[in-house]
C-alpha cells in the first residue's frame, strides 16, 4: 500500500527517534495517510496543562449519500461522552440548592415505581433500574420514534422489576433517562435548553448542541429503523467538536462552572453496600479510585467512536472522535497514542468480503432466540441479513468465512455455530458458544 512505503521511509530516515522528538509531525504524517487509505474520518485533541499541542481534522463525514470534508468546526456526534454533561447539569442545580444527591428520584417523578432509588444512585449507575430499551421493545410501537416523556409513561404503566439500589454497578442508560427528566422538572427548561444556556454559552462552546430536538426533522420521510425508534436524551445525543470539548475540559479546571470542591463530589468511586467501590462517577469512569489520577468516558454508536480522557494529576488531555466506521477506531487510537509516546505501533488492515458459497445461506435462514430477543435470519440476491424482531429495517451479514460474519462499521466478528454433523445450531459472537442464540 501506498502509506506503507512512505511511513516506513520516514521512519528509516531516524529510526523511532524521529517520532519521539517530533511526535507532532510524525503523528499529523500518518494520520493524513490512514485517511487517505479509509482508515480514519474524524478529530484529534492533545492538550498539556491547557496548551494545545495537537489539534486537527482528517477525512470526511457522509450524511444521506452526500461528503463534506471534516474540519476542527465540524459537529460530531460523541454518544455517551454526553453523559458528563448530563451529570454537570445535575451538579449545577444541586450546587444552587434544588436538589440534593440523597434525594429520592419519585420527588420530582412521582409516577416512578422505584421507591428507594436516590439522585446518587443514577449519576453512579447503581441504581439497579431495569434497562428501559427491552419493556419499550416488548409494549411500544418500534415504528415511531420514542423520547423520554413516552419511556417514563411506558415505564410507570408497565412497571418492569428492578433490582436493589446500591448493589451492583451497571451501566444503563435508563439512569440518565430519568436525570435528564429530573434535570427538566426541576430547572422548568427543556433539556436542550438547559445545555445551552448554563454550559454551552458561558464557556464558548459555539459548535455544540443538544440534537434531541431536531430528529424529528432529521426523519422526515425515513422509514423508523433500529438505529432511531428509541431516542431519549441525557444518555448522549450531544453533537460536538474536539475543540469544544477542550473548552469544557478547561471550564473543569477553572472552576467557571462549578468549584473543585464540588467538582470532586462526581469523581468519588462509589462505595456499594458489600463494601466494594464502583468506578463510575457523576458521568465519568475513574481509572484509581485510591488517587485520582484520571477520569474519562467514552462513546459508541451506529459508525462512531468517541473518547475523552483527562488525566488530572499532570492535566492531559486526549479527545479521540472516530467517524464513519467502527471498525478500525481502536487500532488508529492505539496509533495516535504509541507516536505520542514515542513508541512502536501496528498499522491496520482492511477487513475484506470474503468468497463464500452462497448455497450456505439456506441452513443459515431462520429465527435464533438471543439474550436480546428473537433475531431473523433471511436472504436477499444472493446476501445474507439480520433483523431483530419487532424492529423494522434489516442489516447484511458480510462473510469473513464459512461460519463467521461482520456488519459493515462494526469491530465484531459474528458465528454460526454447528454440531458434529455440521448442523447450525445457534448464532452469536464468534467464539462464544455459550452465550449463542438458539435456532428455533
Amino acid at each position: 500500500m501506498k502509506y506503507r512505503a512512505l511511513l516506513l521511509g520516514c521512519i528509516l530516515i531516524g529510526g523511532t527517534r524521529v517520532i519521539a522528538q517530533d511526535w507532532t509531525v510524525a503523528l499529523d504524517s500518518v494520520m493524513h495517510l490512514l485517511a487517505e487509505e479509509d482508515f480514519f474520518d474524524g478529530q484529534i485533541l492533545i492538550a498539556e496543562k491547557g496548551k494545545v499541542l495537537f489539534n486537527e481534522a482528517y477525512g470526511d463525514l457522509h450524511v444521506d449519500g452526500e461528503s463534506q470534508t471534516l474540519t476542527e468546526d465540524t459537529a460530531l456526534p460523541v454518544f455517551s461522552v454526553g453523559k458528563s454533561l448530563t451529570a454537570l447539569s445535575v451538579m449545577l442545580l444541586e450546587a444552587e440548592g434544588k436538589l440534593r444527591y440523597e434525594d429520592r428520584v419519585r420527588k420530582f417523578i412521582p409516577e416512578l415505581p422505584y421507591e428507594s432509588v436516590t439522585i446518587r444512585h443514577l449519576l453512579t449507575m447503581t441504581s439497579g433500574l431495569p434497562r428501559f430499551l427491552e419493556t419499550a421493545l416488548k409494549h411500544a410501537d418500534t415504528t415511531t420514534v420514542m423520547s423520554n416523556p413516552g419511556i417514563l409513561d411506558l415505564v410507570a404503566r408497565h412497571q418492569p422489576e428492578a433490582g436493589a439500589p446500591g448493589v451492583n454497578f451497571q451501566y444503563n442508560n435508563a439512569n440518565y433517562i430519568l436525570l435528564a427528566v429530573i434535570v427538566e422538572s426541576v430547572s422548568g427548561l427543556p433539556f436542550g435548553t438547559f445545555l445551552e444556556e448554563r454550559i454551552f454559552q458561558p464557556i464558548g462552546m459555539r459548535h455544540t448542541q443538544e440534537t434531541a430536538p431536531f430528529l424529528p426533522d432529521s426523519l422526515k420521510g425515513k422509514p423508523i429503523t433500529a438505529d432511531h425508534f428509541f431516542r431519549p436524551y441525557g444518555t448522549g445525543t450531544v453533537a460536538t467538536t474536539a475543540t469544544d470539548l477542550f473548552l469544557y475540559d478547561q471550564a473543569l479546571y477553572n472552576g467557571q462552572l462549578l468549584s473543585q470542591a464540588q467538582l470532586h463530589e462526581g469523581f468519588k468511586c462509589m462505595r456499594l453496600k458489600d463494601g466494594t467501590y464502583s468506578n463510575y462517577g457523576f458521568g465519568w469512569r475513574i481509572v484509581n479510585c485510591d488517587t485520582l489520577r484520571e477520569v474519562y468516558h467514552v462513546g459508541d454508536g451506529p459508525g462512531m467512536r468517541a473518547s475523552f480522557q483527562r488525566q488530572l494529576s499532570d492535566q492531559q488531555t486526549l479527545i479521540y472522535l472516530h467517524v464513519g466506521s467502527n471498525v478500525y477506531h481502536q487500532a488508529v487510537y492505539e496509533i495516535v497514542r504509541a507516536i505520542r509516546k514515542g513508541e512502536p505501533y501496528v498499522l491496520p488492515q482492511k477487513r475484506l468480503r470474503y468468497n463464500i458459497d452462497t448455497a450456505l445461506y439456506d441452513k443459515y435462514t431462520g429465527s435464533y432466540l438471543s439474550n436480546f430477543g428473537l433475531i431473523h435470519i433471511s436472504t436477499s440476491e444472493g446476501r445474507l441479513f439480520l433483523r431483530p424482531d419487532a424492529i423494522p429495517g434489516k442489516e447484511e451479514l458480510i462473510p469473513s468465512s464459512d461460519t463467521t460474519f461482520y456488519f459493515k462499521g462494526q469491530n465484531l466478528s459474528w458465528e454460526f455455530f454447528l454440531n458434529d454433523e455440521e448442523e447450525v445450531v445457534g448464532f452469536g459472537i464468534e467464539g462464544d458458544r455459550e452465550n449463542m442464540g438458539i435456532k428455533q
